[in-house]
């Protein structure tokens, strides 16, 4: 493949500057399309990483489920003479694979964040594609008064590719969440082990102790695995800034091409 930059040096062929107007309208054809390159690659970065994060979540909940599995087993085996209720053991196990439950809510937060950063930054490609390619029209159309202009539609500071930067950011910014929302299983698992460890607050022998430890246990298991594993709050808390960000990146670049584009075209319409 002939460098962009190469397309646009031939383009120019002679000391007065005469274009050779279809190698110029490759160059920017290719400009284009090299910038879409960008962003698409950008995109595929974004959605392998998004999935490595999504995976270490949910390994994080099944990590919890098993947990709690392996607390109540250990605490069984470490008093092998309490007795629970038919409706006791129902709840408790009740706790085991709660967190698993939840894991379509890991999916559907990072389908929806995949989705927002690609619309929020295709669409304004889109719409940049056509400032580009109406750019061209209006320097065709002066083409022989205004020849001297045509180079510079190629230009860093017009690459549709500058917004690959945005897409990007989502590659940090999830992996953030993720290591936060993993930092919530873990207090999660530390609370699960304080609350077992309070049966050693009754006393040798004290019935009453115990069967109350028993019979709120389970509502105290349920309640720390639904705080740290309904995921759904996410979108609305922790997730929605980095969307934000996304848009105000692409706003900020956006608006310097279409400004570049636009001086460019207001000098070749008043030359």
């Amino acid at each position: 493949m002939i460098p962009i930059l190469s397309l646009v040096t031939t383009a120019f062929i002679s000391p007065t500057l005469a274009v050779d107007w279809y190698a110029w309208t490759q160059a920017n054809y290719a400009a284009i399309q090299h910038g879409l390159a960008q962003l698409n690659d950008a995109a595929k970065q974004m959605n392998n990483s998004i999935i490595q994060q999504q995976n270490r979540v949910e390994h994080g909940m099944d990590s919890i489920d098993s947990f709690v599995r392996q607390s109540l087993l250990a605490t069984w085996s470490q008093y092998p003479n309490l007795k629970f209720s038919a409706d006791q053991m129902q709840r408790m196990m009740s706790s085991i694979h709660k967190a698993n439950r939840f894991k379509t809510y890991v999916s559907d937060t990072a389908d929806g964040y995949k989705r927002s950063v690609t619309s929020n930054v295709m669409i304004p490609a889109q719409a940049i594609v056509q400032s580009i390619l109406s750019a061209m029209t209006t320097i065709y159309d002066k083409q022989q008064k205004c020849s001297s202009y045509a180079s510079q539609l190629v230009q860093p500071r017009t690459a549709i590719g500058r917004l690959q930067y945005c897409v990007l950011l989502a590659v940090p910014y999830f992996e953030t969440v993720t290591n936060t929302t993993l930092s919530l299983f873990d207090h999660g698992k530390n609370t699960v082990t304080t609350l077992i460890s309070l049966l050693g607050s009754c006393s040798p022998g004290s019935t009453s102790c115990v069967s109350k430890f028993m019979d709120e246990l389970p509502d105290l298991l349920n309640n720390v695995v639904n705080a740290i594993s309904v995921l759904y709050v996410i979108p609305l808390t922790a997730m929605k800034p980095g969307k934000l960000a996304v848009q105000e990146c692409v706003s900020l670049i956006t608006e310097d091409i279409k400004q570049t584009v636009k001086e460019l075209v207001h000098r070749i319409l008043s030359c």
